[in-house]
Parts: C-alpha cells; sequence; structure tokens
C-alpha cells in the first residue's frame, strides 16, 4: 500500500510510488474508498472481471477505519492491476483527485467503492471512444435502491432523446441539451485522461457537489463526445451513509460548485444557456428536496436570494424553454415567496406529488387486479379446453382402436377372398384342360 500526502491537492506522480509510464495501460478505473466493507467486493468483483483486461484499478483508501483496507490489499494480492494507495482522511474529492496523479491509463474512470459495473462497460466505452476519438464517453446506467434490493432503469444518465443525430458531438453541436443530456455526476463517464490535464480539470474538496465543476467543464471544453447507449453501471441509491445520503450537513455545497461553474463560463453560455437553467434549476429544486431540517432549508433559500439570483437571473420563460411545465412554477415561487411561502409551497407539492404517486399505484393495483381477473377466466378457459382436449384425445383413442380391429377384420376377409380367388382359378384351368 503506497502512503499519500496528508494536503488536500494531488500529491502528484512523486506520492504514486511506480508509476512507469503514462498510457502503459488501456482505462485506469480509479476507486475513492471510505468505509464501504459491505460494499467493496461486489465493486472489486466487477472490476477485475471486466472483459477488458488491459486495465489498472487505482483503490484510494481515504483513512478507513472498517475492514476497506484489509479488502484491498486482499484483491491487491491476488490480481496485480490492483493498485492501493492511501491517504488521511480528506474526502471523495481528494482521493479521486490523488488517484488521478497516479493514473497510468489512455483513458480514465471514476468508480464509486459502493457501485458496480457490467462485465463489458470499459470494453465497449474505450472501444467507443477509440472509434470517435472522444475526450469523453458517456454510457447509459441503472440505480439500485439499497434498502428494496431493487435494480431500476435510469433515463437520466443518458437522455437519448437530447443527443444530437451526428456522433462525436461538442457545446457547438449539442448546445440546446450540453448539460442535460445526462447527469453531472462522473460514474458513468469515461475520459481521456490528457485531456483531464490539458484543462486542469480536478474534483472539488467539498463534501457534497464535488464532482460538479470537473464534470460540467469537462461537458464544455470537449471537443468530441460520444455515447454508449447500453446500461453499463449501477448507481447505489439511499445508503444512509453516503455522502448524497447526509445532504443536509453541507447544504449549499452543490450550488456553491454550480455558481463557480457560473462565474467561469456564464457570459459565454451562448446558445447552451437553456441548458444550464434547466440543470442548475433542477440541482436547486433536489436541494431544497433532499435536506432533512429546516436549518439547511433555510441555508439553501439563503444562499440562492443572496447570491444566485442577482447573478444568473432565474425567470418564467415562454412555453418550451424548460423541459417541464413545474419549471415555472418553481421560478415564480423561488423569486417571489418569502422562506416562509416557499417552504410552504415546496411542502404542498411535496404533499401533490405523493398523492399523485399514490394515485399512479392505486390505479396500477386496478390494472394488477383487473389482469389477474382476466387470468383466472383465461386459467379457467384453459381449464376447460384441457377438459374438451382430454374427450376429443379420448374419442380418438377409440377410434384408432377401432380402426385397428377393422384392418384386423378386414385383412381376414381380405385372406379368405384371396384363398377363394385361388380356388377359382384352378377350377378355370381345369374346365380348360378337359
Amino acid at each position: 500500500m503506497t502512503e499519500l500526502g496528508n494536503g488536500a491537492e494531488p500529491s502528484g506522480a512523486a506520492g504514486c510510488g511506480d508509476v512507469a509510464g503514462r498510457g502503459d495501460v488501456a482505462v485506469s478505473v480509479i476507486v475513492p474508498v471510505y468505509n464501504t466493507a459491505a460494499y467493496l467486493r461486489e465493486c472489486l468483483d466487477s472490476l477485475t472481471g471486466q472483459t477488458l483486461r488491459d486495465i489498472e484499478i487505482v483503490c484510494v483508501d481515504d483513512g478507513s477505519t472498517d475492514e476497506s483496507p484489509a479488502i484491498l490489499e486482499e484483491y491487491a494480492a491476488r490480481d496485480s492491476r490492483v493498485r492501493v494507495l492511501r491517504q488521511e482522511n480528506q474526502g471523495a474529492g481528494a482521493a479521486r483527485n490523488n488517484g488521478l496523479a497516479c493514473a497510468r491509463g489512455t483513458y480514465v474512470m471514476f468508480c464509486d467503492s459502493d457501485d458496480f459495473m457490467a462485465a463489458d462497460a470499459l470494453e465497449l466505452m474505450a472501444a467507443q471512444c477509440e472509434q470517435d476519438e472522444a475526450d469523453v464517453c458517456v454510457c447509459a446506467g441503472e440505480r439500485f435502491y439499497e434498502s428494496l434490493g431493487l435494480t431500476v432503469a435510469s433515463p437520466g444518465y443518458l437522455e437519448v432523446k437530447r443527443l444530437p443525430e451526428q456522433l462525436p458531438f461538442n457545446r457547438h453541436s449539442n448546445a440546446e441539451h450540453l448539460f442535460s443530456f445526462t447527469t453531472i455526476m462522473m460514474f458513468n463517464k469515461m475520459f481521456r485522461r490528457q485531456f483531464l490535464f490539458d484543462h486542469d480539470l480536478r474534483y472539488g474538496t467539498t463534501r457534497n457537489g464535488e464532482d460538479v465543476e470537473i464534470c460540467a467543464f469537462a461537458l464544455w471544453y470537449a471537443e468530441r463526445i460520444t455515447v454508449v447507449r447500453k446500461p453499463l453501471v449501477t448507481y447505489r441509491i439511499d445508503r444512509p451513509d453516503s455522502l448524497v445520503g447526509t445532504l443536509s450537513a453541507s447544504a449549499t455545497d452543490p450550488l456553491r460548485a454550480w455558481m463557480r461553474v457560473w462565474d467561469a463560463i456564464g457570459s459565454e453560455l451562448g446558445e447552451a444557456r437553456r441548458s444550464f437553467d434547466c440543470k442548475f434549476l433542477g440541482v436547486i429544486r433536489h436541494g431544497f428536496r433532499n435536506v432533512a431540517t429546516a436549518e439547511a432549508f433555510g441555508a439553501c433559500y439563503d444562499y440562492v436570494q443572496a447570491d444566485v439570483l442577482p447573478k444568473v437571473d432565474f425567470r418564467p420563460h415562454a412555453e418550451g424553454y424548460y423541459y417541464t411545465p413545474w419549471y415555472n412554477v418553481f421560478v415564480t415561487h423561488l423569486i417571489g415567496d418569502s422562506l416562509q411561502d416557499f417552504a410552504a409551497y415546496m411542502l404542498y407539492e411535496a404533499s401533490r406529488e405523493l398523492e399523485a404517486e399514490e394515485a399512479r399505484k392505486l390505479d396500477e393495483r386496478r390494472k394488477l387486479r383487473t389482469e389477474t381477473v382476466k387470468l383466472k377466466a383465461a386459467d379457467k378457459k384453459l381449464g376447460n379446453l384441457d377438459k374438451q382436449l382430454a374427450g376429443e384425445k379420448k374419442a380418438f383413442d377409440k377410434l384408432v382402436k377401432e380402426n385397428k380391429e377393422l384392418a384386423r377384420k378386414f385383412s381376414k376377409v381380405e385372406g379368405i377372398y384371396r384363398a377363394g380367388a385361388a380356388v377359382r382359378r384352378t377350377l378355370r384351368k381345369a374346365k380348360r384342360r378337359i
């Protein structure tokens, strides 16, 4: 295990042990690890089992206090492609930056230690990058709900309807959907490593939203973006101890990250402004809906009012500007309501959505009952058909038996007939001789 420095910035190749030459392997997968022993084996099994063998798996232990370090050493001992780095606890962003500094792959991908990939994920994405000479490749994915043990499709990870006809593309050829054809998260994206270094793209070191800037800027600066439409990654949802699950502790971090993106490129957005507005408003709404305390809700509200709205100038637009109707209603309340009124609005909207969800569930149950009745009727009909077929088979078997008996009798009659015919021929011959 290689020890890294305790600074928040990437330690560079000097802290990585033997990194040899860059581009030595096709893909480097960087895995930040912090107290995820319960999920780590599933993650590492999915990586070591990749059909693309020319890879390295750079695991950065962020000061774990559970069994994670022992699991990492176990995998490193039996697979030379697994490299283990260790740092004092600095957060996932710093861990990923340190892993990136030590990466040797032509391409890099980041995988959280509680997520997992399809066996052909790296092979398909690397091949697509090579084919399209891409800086970035985005794949479709799925969500795994930890509390339910349920895997579901997640169209938002790759919005196919927001892709241009011509691939690869960039901010000029798909400006309208640049920030909204995919999630602004890194787990479903492969990058040409040198592209990240050329544009000095690194993770933030905040508790939440640490991947906003590196992902948004990567999409902005990429000359060639390509996609693989097959779901290749699975993102674990609703772990109570995950960073996303503890948003209230740092509720404004994602908002501040998006404001840094705005400060850097807001004046240059041009036709990409619509996509930016929809994405940022979605992040703001997500923040309000997912914090768990009044204090965190108030902190989000105060930051938006004081720092976001005066600069970004969100406002209602004509129908069709925003992707769905709720945006205009949300913006109207966001810019016009007091904290108390806005909280009441969000509570009311949440209540309406719960009612709508309950109505959908009731409708699904009604449809299920209807289908059950239809299935029972069909089953009864099949039962009757089975009985009818059994009766017809019995009648058929009887006919076969009778046919065999007739054939036996006919054979006997035929024998008598042939014997009689032979006698008649003999008599005729005798008469001719007389």
